[in-house]
């Protein structure tokens, strides 16, 4: 199995479900509330620890007790824990509000997170330039980001770049990116595209290798020198779209670091992003290994 560094958020959730969403200065109260782990980087980890147990997270913990708790819980499942280290600055969190129809608002506090410094993960350089996949989101420090990205490419390691939250990318970062997960918001803030295609085009004419655009229910597209397409998902009875896109982009990441070829892995990354949502919360809702086989042979 292919070895998977993520460098990357850690949170704690607090997850609010609602009947609907609150308009500004309305007040409602939830009919639910649940703490569970989350993060973009967390949950790309624990997504692509389903596939593999050779991931291996870089990240900043508060040292305080969701701190600790989260640190566990990664460690429960498998991942190397090894370069993930706690300040005194409190952990990350995201506020997040699901309604029922399964639409989300999301405001996370980074904490922690804004701590991983480039100096910081430099100490681990060994561990990213012997990874057969880096995989980064922008919940940490752009700085960290170009430094992780600039230090994986001149080890020819192949990046997988998720980037959310959505902001604007500069050429040169996105010259070093193998691979690509933005969904449409995210796509329009990089290319000022809504279209896919064009949108991949832009990407690609930047140097990203292989441009994966999610589009929620309607599956993905890819494109690469070689090949392009739209890859249906699986009909699920979603509840809550958190980590979705987290899920996805962490089974891909998994599947492509096992060697397994793109339009294959991405069957894998939808049947594992449309279980998700068949769940309350971000780690939480991931699925199993063989739920998602059992969902991708119901699919065929």
């Amino acid at each position: 199995m292919g070895k998977i560094v993520v460098v990357g958020s850690i949170n704690m959730d607090y997850t609010a479900m609602l009947a609907e969403l609150p308009h500004p200065g309305e007040t409602l109260l939830a009919k639910n509330f649940k703490m569970s782990g989350g993060g973009k980087g967390a949950n790309q980890a624990m997504a692509a620890a389903i596939f593999s147990d050779q991931v291996t997270m870089i990240g900043m913990l508060g040292n305080d007790p969701a701190g600790h708790a989260l640190y566990k819980k990664m460690q429960s499942k498998g991942i190397d824990v090894s370069c993930i280290e706690f300040t005194e600055t409190p952990t990350g969190n995201a506020l997040i509000n699901v309604a029922e129809q399964g639409k989300n608002t999301i405001v996370v506090f980074p904490g922690a997170n804004h701590q991983l410094t480039a100096a910081h993960v430099a100490k681990y350089k060994d561990v990213i330039e012997a990874a057969d996949m880096v995989m980064m989101q922008l919940e940490i420090p752009m700085e960290t980001v170009r430094f992780v990205t600039d230090m994986a490419y001149a080890a020819n390691v192949p990046v997988f770049l998720n980037p959310a939250p959505a902001q604007a990318l500069d050429a040169d970062l996105l010259s070093k990116v193998t691979y690509i997960t933005p969904n449409e918001t995210e796509l329009l803030r990089i290319t000022q595209s809504f279209d896919s295609t064009r949108g991949a085009v832009s990407l690609m004419n930047l140097g990203v290798k292989n441009v994966i655009i999610t589009l929620g229910s309607n599956g993905c597209y890819m494109k690469n020198a070689s090949e392009e397409g739209r890859i249906g998902t699986f009909k699920v009875n979603a509840i809550d779209t958190t980590a979705a896109g987290d899920s996805f982009s962490g089974a891909l990441a998994a599947q492509l670091a096992n060697g397994v070829p793109l339009k294959e892995a991405l069957v894998f990354a939808n049947a594992t992003g449309a279980l998700t949502t068949t769940k309350i919360g971000a780690q939480e809702a991931l699925p199993t290994k063989e739920e998602v086989i059992e969902l991708m042979k119901q699919g065929q």
